[in-house]
């Protein structure tokens, strides 16, 4: 057994339903059901049983569930300890480390001054080859679709939508409603033609038979807001990242008024996930997510 199980069992306990367990550890219902029947694999005996009224703990659950929550304080005990001298380094791309989840991030080394933080910044696309080759602990991914992928563990946090950016004085800002036909005379630039926003957004513009003046994927978030004040164009941005945007670069929100492009947060664990840090940043994650003001969301559920 281990302390996703255990963790699993206890929360099952306090909820007698695998969907609200689900909802609350953010785990795909069926992951639950695999955890359980292992521990009763394990254990020998049932720990749940279902008649007309629902679901119950089993006399053999009752036994078993104070060894469980003793099991995981101490683990959550240890983990404090090894905190002392733990490590994480956490990919991602530029877009999402350095701006959507920075205010996450910064509350994360301040709730664990022991752990010590390495970002790692790279194309969106690259993140679940990095989680999976264990070059990185954890990755921070933005998906278009909520399916896993083959290697890492996806824990989903939320889905938001994109939103379109510019500087205050392109002609696109002075516009009350945008549609993508209106966009045809600029330049779209952005980090990485790789990225789920980026092939979601000109997918539409396909679809729609607009073209742009033109596409520049500039590899760097620093090369983009250059160009956005040397040339009439605009960017994409994840709306966690607009406000930050707003603020430190100056830039506006277009109001295009069209159906959003959205993506899945995601959080990727592979082969460093057991590690207490990599779990500590996954728990506060979650709990982030599901705490989180400011710009609309959807959370998974």
């Amino acid at each position: 057994m281990d302390t996703r199980e255990l963790l699993t069992f206890v929360t099952m306990c306090q909820t007698l339903n695998y969907q609200r367990a689900a909802d609350r550890l953010q785990y795909a219902p069926s992951t639950l059901f695999k955890h359980v029947r292992h521990l009763e694999g394990e254990l020998g005996e049932a720990l749940f049983l279902r008649d007309r009224h629902g679901m119950r703990l089993s006399e053999a659950g009752m036994r078993f569930l104070p060894y469980a929550e003793r099991m995981l304080a101490e683990y959550r005990a240890a983990m404090g300890q090894v905190e002392q001298s733990a490590e994480l380094s956490i990919g991602g791309c530029e877009l999402n480390i350095s701006n959507a989840l920075l205010p996450m991030l910064t509350a994360f080394a301040k709730a664990h001054p022991k752990i010590g933080v390495r970002y790692v910044t790279m194309p969106n696309a690259d993140v679940p080859q990095m989680v999976r080759e264990g070059k990185v602990d954890v990755g921070f991914y933005y998906s278009a679709r909520p399916e896993g992928l083959d290697g890492v563990q996806c824990l989903r946090l939320f889905r938001e939508q994109a939103v379109l950016m510019a500087r205050p004085d392109s002609p696109l800002a002075g516009k009350k409603r945008l549609s993508y036909e209106d966009l045809s005379e600029y330049a779209f630039v952005f980090p990485h033609d790789t990225c789920c926003l980026a092939k979601g957004f000109t997918r539409e513009l396909e679809r729609r038979g607009v073209r742009l003046r033109e596409h520049l994927y500039l590899g760097s978030e620093l090369l983009v807001l250059s160009t956005l004040a040397e040339r009439p164009s605009f960017t994409l941005a994840p709306q966690s990242a607009a406000r930050r945007l707003e603020q430190s670069e100056g830039l506006c929100r277009l109001p295009l008024d069209e159906p959003p492009v959205l993506a899945w947060e995601t959080l990727l664990l592979g082969v460093r996930a057991a590690s207490p840090a990599a779990r500590a940043l996954a728990d506060f994650s979650v709990q982030h997510a599901q705490a989180a003001p400011g710009a609309p969301r959807e959370p998974v559920g």
